[in-house]
């Protein structure tokens, strides 16, 4: 693995969409979420928009082909189409092959080639594979400061993974509870439930030096169960709408002066 870290985007190398077939694969995913979903109906849909390369919807057909959702159950159209991606330089085609090959479904098994995938994927941008290689720096390499740029790279890509564990880091690993509560504030804001419940938890029982804190607690409650009732929901405003007290020790961020706010920047935290 490359130590030279360099921050890329997939919005930035990602091929563009084609406007109808975003569309048709719009209707698609509309049509999953209902209670009841119409896969043939579904599967139909992904199939026109990848007939013009919607990467997207090449990956969601794919994972109908992984199920057997409205289609038929098949490994090796679905690893087709994860290569149709590649072939396209999508990161997330990347991502989707690391992942296939890392479990050996419909390829053979190599450590060592779903890495190469992998790299890849973060190198063209992917989140998922920058919040996974970020993961493997501070867990497994323990190279913390290269892994924290994986993953503060995915999170300002709002990839919601990443913000949960850069919460975790923090919490865990650095003991910067106003930076962990950012990132869990964060998470929550992009559609983790996760987040929401860890700072429901430390306002109830007044961890990490907090006091107890019945308004915010009962705030990130709500979003909470928001959250479990619609995963889809996202909360652009929340930092705003409930915003969290200054650690009584650490203030907001432990490496700053006590007296130090958040200006609002990307480069806070």
């Amino acid at each position: 693995m490359a130590y030279e870290f360099k921050c890329v985007h997939e919005k930035d190398t990602a091929p563009p969409l084609n406007q109808q077939a975003d569309e048709w694969f719009k209707q698609a995913r509309s049509i999953s979420k209902e209670r009841l979903p119409d896969w043939p109906k579904a599967a139909h849909l992904y199939q026109q928009a990848v007939d013009k390369d919607h990467w997207k919807a090449m990956h969601n057909l794919a994972e109908l082909h992984l199920r057997g959702d409205g289609v038929s159950k098949d490994t090796n159209k679905a690893i087709d189409l994860y290569l149709k991606m590649t072939q396209l330089q999508v990161p997330l085609g990347y991502y989707d092959m690391s992942v296939m090959t890392q479990r050996g479904i419909g390829v053979v098994q190599s450590d060592r080639t779903a890495m190469q995938f992998l790299i890849k994927a973060a190198e063209l941008g992917s989140p998922q594979a920058q919040t996974r290689i970020g993961y493997i720096y501070i867990y497994e390499k323990n190279k913390d400061s290269v892994g924290i740029n994986y993953l503060k790279c995915a999170e300002s890509q709002d990839y919601a993974d990443a913000a949960y564990k850069l919460g975790t880091y923090y919490e865990s690993v650095d003991k910067n509870y106003p930076v962990s509560m950012h990132y869990y504030q964060r998470a929550a804001a992009l559609g983790e439930r996760k987040g929401a419940m860890e700072i429901e938890d430390v306002f109830q029982n007044g961890k990490f030096s907090y006091n107890k804190d019945k308004k915010t607690e009962d705030a990130y409650y709500k979003v909470s169960r928001e959250l479990a009732k619609n995963p889809d929901l996202r909360f652009p405003n929340l930092a705003k709408d409930h915003p969290l007290p200054p650690n009584p020790v650490q203030g907001y961020h432990a490496d700053k002066d006590i007296n130090w706010k958040p200006t609002g920047r990307n480069d806070d935290y």
